[in-house]
């Protein structure tokens, strides 16, 4: 919900890209850099705002990590993070897909979501932890499958390919940062601005405190959750995407379990099993599938329950309508992105690794 939701759009409405195509996405860019006021949401729910700073590199919902977002921005000539100072480093390596059966599924003996919120709610119950500063910052490493062209989003992504991400977050809200060109990028905001909430997440670790931690009082609190700008209620499919955030940021263990025991409670959520990361792990899954037919896949250790990762694949065939009256429709079994995430730690500052 919370980066290049923009592009959301640009599935229903936007034909393989011409050259007045792509001055549109150049001046989104600019508008961007400018800090115009975001587009305000629709009443289907779907987020109709502009291309959005990252928050942890993850792929789900068509949302890319930060170095995708500047590679997109230096196309459209709109470089809009300042420069750290920090020395250059390496491109970001692309890999191969690991061996699918490098590691087999385990049995695992799960038969509902119900049953998966109910373990995974009670190991992260278990789980040490202890709350970070405001000043400090997440450092996530992240993996995802390549080859995403916004011309023909319907084509999915290469899943023969990788490319891994570093990304940085102030706890506060208060600022991102990743490696764009050999160098530390960092975008500075005002910690917890209500102005950023058009555009960034509504909820952060900053103030993941204020969330209650019933089950039950936590579904209704997201439900009711809105952005300043939004249009509509918010719906299931935004609620998920709530839940999904709280889950890859590494948030209080009550906080955590609460979300688990809601999810299954979310509309349309069932139980996945069998399901890998983007890293090639072994998961088992909170899916749900939207009305566009896009299944998202929220990835758990099958042992631990652990947070893996994501997936968004097509679980049925839907006709998209593009400009010019021609239209698309996706093939099911199209991966639409695939993300894991390797490493996550709190650190002092933006471009510090653990």
């Amino acid at each position: 919900m919370d980066e290049l939701t923009k592009v959301r759009e640009f599935r229903e409405t936007v034909s393989p890209m011409s050259a007045e195509a792509e001055e549109s996405v150049r001046g989104g860019l600019r508008a961007l850099a400018a800090g115009d006021e975001p587009a305000a949401r629709t009443t289907t729910g779907r987020r109709r705002r502009p291309v959005a700073l990252p928050t942890g590199g993850r792929l789900t919902r068509w949302i890319l990590p930060a170095g995708a977002v500047m590679a997109a921005a230096a196309v459209a000539g709109a470089f809009f993070l300042h420069d750290s100072g920090e020395a250059p480093r390496p491109p970001l390596p692309t890999t191969a897909l690991p061996p699918v059966d490098a590691k087999p599924f385990p049995d695992v003996q799960l038969v509902s979501a119900v049953e998966l919120g109910s373990r995974a709610a009670r190991a992260a119950e278990r789980q040490p932890y202890r709350k970070p500063g405001p000043e400090q910052w997440v450092y996530t490493r992240s993996v995802a499958a390549g080859g995403w062209n916004m011309s023909t989003w319907w084509e999915g992504v290469d899943v023969d390919s990788r490319t891994t991400y570093e990304d940085w977050e102030r706890v506060d809200g208060g600022g991102r940062a990743h490696y764009f060109g050999g160098k530390l990028r960092v975008h500075s905001s005002p910690p917890n601005d209500p102005r950023n909430h058009t555009n960034g997440p509504l909820f952060n670790l900053g103030n993941y405190d204020t969330l209650p931690t019933a089950p039950g009082a936590l579904l209704h609190r997201l439900s009711t959750a809105r952005y300043p700008t939004q249009e509509g209620e918010t719906g299931a499919e935004d609620v998920f995407e709530f839940m999904e955030k709280i889950l890859r940021d590494p948030s209080p263990p009550k906080l955590r379990s609460a979300v688990y025991r809601a999810l299954p409670k979310v509309d349309g959520v069932t139980l996945q099993k069998n399901v890998r990361d983007a890293a090639g792990r072994p998961g088992v899954a909170f899916a749900r599938t939207d009305d566009l037919g896009e299944r998202t896949s929220i990835i758990l250790d099958p042992v631990t329950y652990a947070y893996l990762g994501s997936r968004e694949d097509v679980a049925r065939a839907h006709t998209h309508a593009l400009d010019g009256g021609k239209s698309v429709t996706t093939k099911p079994g199209t991966v639409l992105s695939w993300y894991a995430e390797l490493t996550q730690k709190i650190v002092d500052g933006p471009g510090r690794r653990p």
